[in-house]
């Protein structure tokens, strides 16, 4: 059954980030990105499927919309649909969650602009179980379609605040440790690593913005061997994350 002009609007609506926020709503795509999300605990508004997607056996499964291939595909934000597409809920955003720093491992994001490369660090914070992410307003749209697919799945797990981090980095309870990533700066690999503490990954082409920096009091870098200019930020991070929890 073809969706009707409203509902096929409002699916494509949230394609843009204006949007979403005004909806608070968000697309996740996909058969295992809509299995993790029916796995969590955040609440779905509705399901798009063609008759190859086998519903699961969940007991907050709202209504399916079963649509053929080429309706879902009108709707989809992926150059392939990929037979269910679930319009979820965005969850609600905690206040006094912004500027507080609630222990553990943090992996703070000065202002990362490619969805690639969040979908990425979302997934590095689930794997090495991370306790936070804490991106800066200028980083891109978590909800941003193409987040979503990058972060497989991790999205729904890793919890994430927002943060000017000028601010959230001078509202560290004292002696709290917090380096930033740098191309110069102490060894990565000879700098002892606390169990708990704040990194902070910079901007892919500007690095991190001089009002972080001003607050950070430890610059790490690993050490390069090649002529290569620079890391990639998700790769960055990976290392810096698995010597950290190593």
């Amino acid at each position: 059954m073809p969706l009707t002009h409203a509902q096929r609007k409002s699916i494509v609506a949230l394609h843009r980030k204006k949007e979403r926020l005004r909806e608070r709503k968000f697309l996740v795509e996909g058969v295992k990105g809509v299995a993790d999300l029916l796995a969590s605990d955040w609440q779905v508004a509705q399901l798009v499927a063609t008759p190859a997607w086998q519903a699961p056996d969940h007991p907050d499964l709202p209504p399916v919309l079963e649509v053929s291939q080429d309706e879902l595909q009108r709707v989809s934000a992926l150059d392939t649909a990929q037979q269910v597409l679930a319009v979820v809920h965005m969850p609600g955003e905690s206040v006094e969650s912004d500027t507080v720093y609630h222990g553990g491992r943090v992996l703070a994001l000065d202002d990362i602009q490619d969805p690639g490369n969040l979908g990425t660090l979302l997934r590095l914070a689930d794997w090495f179980a991370l306790d936070a992410l804490v991106c800066s307003p200028g980083t891109v749209d978590r909800f941003n379609p193409k987040v979503v697919q990058a972060s497989m799945g991790s999205l729904f797990r890793v919890r994430v605040q927002t943060a000017s981090l000028p601010e959230f980095l001078r509202n560290l309870p004292p002696d709290t440790w917090a380096a930033g990533a740098f191309l110069e700066g102490d060894n990565l690999y000879k700098t002892p690593l606390p169990d708990q503490g704040v990194l902070v990954l910079g901007n892919e082409s500007q690095g991190i913005r001089p009002e972080t920096e001003a607050r950070l009091p430890l610059r790490l870098h690993i050490p390069r061997r090649g002529q290569a200019e620079s890391l990639n930020v998700a790769t960055a991070a990976a290392i810096f994350c698995s010597e950290w929890t190593r």
